[in-house]
């Protein structure tokens, strides 16, 4: 069809778009939400479809789990209750039924433990509901010059961290995961979730928040163990595993998880040299600002023998993760997770 003089594409375009009608403009739209709803469900079909890969939202039952205990403490529901305490005007108390009648926040929430290993598997995520942390604080007025907030649980396990921290968006106090009321091992009836924090400070069994104006040294603290407890970066392999067996010549998926707390995952890179070089994975978009990436780099191997497979991440703020290697004690370990593989 030919443009008439002085008429451009674009507004030719335009006043053939405004003489279809409603009628075409609604057929143009369904056409564009199929092709993108088909795009969306492609990229979802390439996550779903690599064999060992961790999924986003970990099952409960595959949720990780550290204790002190032997036996981790029954907690009656209709007994259970949440003292507000310390440097705070108005002390108050709350029952679980009076916490679950609060405004709720439902949220993708990944925790990792401070003596994870470098390549470990004690992180997971899950889906959480609670309500928000800020709000139950302010209720009891904190009293000018407050800095920390201690938490203390049925099974006498106790911590702290910021008020700061306590007070951000994003903490919470959940009495759900995964669409069910929090697990006896996850800390039923109710835990708090912390925006950046190892998981040592993410208190199950929840009993108690006192407002301090003081450093208190928690349980894992006076053991040795870091009391800030910020993230380390960290990132993983899934797949392949180590010592498999792959074909040259053909296409495999490398692929994994990576996770810097709050301060997010900007990318992922993967190096199939023993670090000699490296190279940008995909990452699928988190589902949160603290929940983990999936990622993945397709590799086709051409020469026959040993492989050795490292990955490494970049957080939010442009920090490399640190190669170490550095142990877990005191503040969390450091290193690229290293996998090595057989190409035939």
């Amino acid at each position: 069809m030919r443009l008439f003089a002085g008429q451009t594409r674009r507004t030719f375009v335009g006043r053939l778009l405004a003489g279809c009608g409603v009628l075409g403009l609604s057929r143009l739209a369904a056409g564009a939400t199929t092709l993108f709803g088909r795009v969306a469900e492609a990229a979802e079909g390439l996550w779903a479809g690599i064999a060992g890969l961790a999924a986003e939202i970990t099952p409960v039952g595959q949720f990780y789990t550290v204790s002190k205990n032997v036996f981790d403490p029954a907690v009656d529901a209709r007994s259970w209750r949440l003292q507000i305490k310390g440097r705070v005007e108005r002390p108050y108390t709350l029952t679980l039924e009076e916490i679950k009648r609060l405004p709720a926040v439902t949220k993708p929430h990944t925790l990792m433990c401070i003596s994870n290993e470098v390549g470990g598997d004690l992180i997971s995520s899950a889906e959480w509901k609670g309500v928000p942390l800020r709000p139950l604080l302010e209720r009891a007025g904190i009293k000018p010059g407050s800095t920390e907030l201690i938490l203390r649980a049925r099974d006498g396990y106790s911590d702290s961290f910021p008020l700061q921290a306590a007070l951000a968006e994003g903490t919470i106090l959940a009495y759900e995961m995964n669409g069910k009321p929090v697990e006896r091992q996850h800390g039923f009836p109710a835990r708090v979730l912390v925006m950046g924090i190892y998981g040592m400070k993410n208190v199950k069994w929840l009993t108690e928040l006192e407002v301090a104006d003081y450093d208190y040294k928690g349980y894992w603290e006076v053991r040795g163990w870091s009391d800030e407890a910020i993230y380390k970066t960290f990132s993983r392999i899934d797949v392949p595993a180590p010592r498999a067996t792959l074909r040259r010549g053909e296409r495999h998926w490398i692929a994994g998880v990576a996770f810097a707390g709050d301060r997010g995952v900007k990318a992922v890179e993967v190096s199939v040299d023993g670090g000699e070089g490296w190279q940008p994975a995909r990452i699928k978009p988190a589902l949160g600002p603290h929940a983990w990436v999936l990622w993945a780099y397709e590799w086709v191997p051409a020469v026959p023998g040993q492989a050795t497979l490292m990955v490494r991440a970049i957080d939010g703020t442009g920090v490399v993760q640190p190669p170490g290697p550095k142990p877990p004690l005191p503040d969390g370990a450091e290193g690229y997770h290293v996998v090595p593989v057989k190409v035939v």
